[in-house]
């Protein structure tokens, strides 16, 4: 069998790349997928990655301007659909329209499969892009396909003429192994960082933009800051704010307390040196961030935006996001100095464990019904 994942790059470490590589990396050998990229990709080595697990990166998309960049990837995927035969397209996106003139080329496949991975748009002109989204959604529905979503929401979203039962609900596949907690990684991380053994580290883990919330996160620190000042914070991530973000640190005068990295291949080596996590994300198709805390035995403050079906354990908390929480934020996030991180992967729910996510994927390429 030979699928094709549609709309899949590394383009600041998205959700949607970290599963279609799981998928990929752990697909029976009887089936073969290859990846079709709208965006280059950013680092040469993720595609080198990809080749090792026996899949083609092709980019189908263009430089040329909005309208005609549509055009040339609705030819492209048309054209290697037509030379590659693929039995399957898993077509993967936050909004109808990508989603939509991918379909659109990929019509005649013998089987399609659309995948919400949000629950709303994101970017300038929020409201124009979600009336757009709406408008592409009529035509969507044209469409014969199979319906997933990370969650219940992120399905109304891009499935709004949907029944309940006709979208099946896909949790994300994790490897718990990957990121168990193991004092001695801590140790050798927290060494590597520069961080005492008495000093409490906040992890903000994610993309720099404004479904993240990063400028609440600054306001969350700031409150913790005034009862306690030795208190850091580790962010690991890229985006366009990131910038806006250094800046309101400066501002503040919290740049001391604040490290700043780039993405990385090995972000479980930094759940471990951290003690709690916050997430005051203003919206989220699931939040797998929030999950992965949670395996490395980290405390976890989510904002109440991100789905419950993240709570694996009692070590997640979810709180509202308005400035008026922010002393909710801090009193909750400061009672974690007296937590002692522990391994607890026996007091966790493996719902989300990743071979459990790749049998639901073929049992559904291969024309299984698994809600």
């Amino acid at each position: 069998m030979k699928v094709l994942e549609v709309n899949v790059d590394d383009h600041l470490y998205g959700g949607v790349y970290v599963l279609v590589k799981s998928i990929i990396q752990y697909l029976p050998k009887h089936i073969r997928a290859d990846v079709a990229a709208l965006e280059p990709f950013d680092d040469k080595n993720h595609i080198t990655e990809l080749n090792e697990y026996g899949s083609e990166v092709y980019y189908v998309g263009s430089k040329r301007n909005k309208v005609l960049k549509q055009i040339d990837i609705y030819r492209n995927i048309k054209q290697l659909i037509k030379e590659k035969q693929y039995d399957v397209v898993h077509l993967h996106s936050d909004v109808s329209h990508k989603i939509l003139v991918s379909a659109l080329a990929a019509r005649k496949a013998p089987k399609l499969v659309f995948h919400a991975h949000a629950n709303d748009a994101e970017g300038k002109f929020l409201i124009l892009r979600r009336i757009f989204h709406k408008m592409c959604c009529v035509f969507l529905k044209r469409i014969p396909a199979d319906y997933l979503a990370t969650s219940a929401d992120a399905g109304k979203w891009m499935f709004p003429w949907a029944k309940k039962e006709d979208v099946i609900v896909l949790n994300n596949g994790i490897d718990y192994h990957r990121f168990e907690f193991d004092i001695k990684k801590r140790e050798e991380k927290r060494k590597e960082l520069g961080y005492r053994d008495d000093e409490f580290v906040i992890g903000l883990f994610g993309r720099f933009v404004s479904p993240k919330n990063p400028i609440f996160a600054i306001e969350i620190l700031q409150a913790i800051l005034e009862k306690d000042p030795h208190i850091k914070m580790l962010c690991i991530g890229e985006g366009p704010l990131k910038q806006i973000f250094i800046q309101e640190l400066e501002k503040r005068n919290m740049e001391e307390n604040v490290r700043i990295l780039g993405n990385t291949d090995h972000i479980e080596e930094y759940y471990q040196a951290i003690d709690a996590l916050i997430m005051p994300s203003k919206f989220e198709g699931f939040g797998m961030v929030a999950v992965e805390s949670q395996i490395s035995g980290t405390p976890t403050y989510a904002s109440v935006n991100v789905p419950d079906m993240t709570k694996i354990s009692d070590l997640i908390c979810y709180m509202p996001t308005q400035h008026e929480d922010l002393d909710k934020w801090r009193d909750k996030i400061l009672e974690a100095r007296s937590y002692i991180k522990n391994n607890i992967m026996d007091r966790i729910d493996k719902k989300y464990e990743l071979h459990t996510l790749v049998k639901k994927i073929v049992s559904i390429y291969q024309g299984g019904n698994e809600k």
